[in-house]
């Protein structure tokens, strides 16, 4: 016994046939993650970068607030010692002690050259 042979679907002689199409790809996603990677990472460098900007512009304003409170701060204490210092105001109180403005003078050079200091001369009148 034989097999009979199957009738064409299509008579006509053209029948079927497999077309071999291209494969479907799926689209590449590591490209795109890269770049998403590399777009936050730069995004989070910028905002840590102006942090730190804006973190050292303060500590530079209180800085400034610092030395200009220190400078008003200096500048009221040159105005107290020129006051301490005025002899207008030493005079009187160097009175009330007993001290007194000397009539005479008197010079002493001291040789400092040696290991003992010795008088050299003393004069009188400021001699």
């Amino acid at each position: 016994m034989s097999a009979r042979p199957q009738r064409l679907a299509h008579p006509e002689g053209g029948g079927l046939r497999v077309l071999r199409g291209r494969k479907i790809r799926k689209p590449a996603i590591a490209p795109w993650m890269i770049m998403a990677l590399v777009g936050i990472t730069a995004f989070l460098g910028l905002v840590f970068a102006r942090t730190s900007l804006d973190n050292a512009a303060f500590e530079l304003a209180e800085l400034n607030a610092m030395i200009s409170e220190q400078t008003e701060l200096n500048r009221d204490l040159n105005i107290e010692i020129a006051n301490l210092e005025n002899p207008a105001r030493i005079a009187p109180l160097a009175e009330e002690m007993g001290l007194i403005i000397p009539d005479e003078t008197h010079q002493i050079l001291v040789d400092l050259d040696r290991d003992a200091p010795q008088v050299v001369q003393a004069s009188q009148d400021g001699q």
